[in-house]
């Protein structure tokens, strides 16, 4: 699809020399939370994420997540009435893990199948942020 944008757009090798090459990796997803300390600690426990700094406003753990403090409650942006996930993770035993987190009284919705994709879950933060849980079929 990149390829395909770059066509459409003319730019071409260039383009991808002098912007797409330039990217090396995600450097932190961004989570907007109401309380950073609470859900620094959910993140730890549910997702297994370590934290390096934990503030008032802002936290950062690892791999790769920040949570940042929002005065209002979490916005969210919907597709038919759905709210869309803030990022999606994979696992390699979506079964168990559906069934820790049910029994760590996590907030989720049922397994679904997605044929050759495999199965994905949705699993939502003490302020209502959606994740999705994914293991592939293969």
């Amino acid at each position: 699809m990149t390829v395909d944008v770059i066509s459409m757009n003319k730019l071409g090798e260039v383009f991808r020399e002098k912007v797409v090459s330039k990217i090396a990796r995600i450097c932190f997803t961004y989570i907007p939370v109401t309380d950073v300390r609470r859900s620094a600690a959910w993140y730890e426990e549910v997702l297994g994420f370590k934290p390096d700094l934990v503030f008032d406003t802002h936290a950062i753990l690892q791999p790769d997540l920040q949570l940042l403090r929002t005065d209002s409650p979490v916005v969210q942006n919907m597709v038919d009435g759905r709210a869309l996930p803030r990022t999606a993770y994979f696992t390699d035993d979506i079964n168990g893990y559906h069934k820790y987190l049910n029994e760590q009284g996590v907030r989720t919705e049922e397994i679904i199948e997605e044929g050759e994709c495999g199965w994905h879950f949705e699993l939502y933060d003490p302020d209502g942020n959606r994740i999705t849980i994914w293991q592939a079929s293969l």
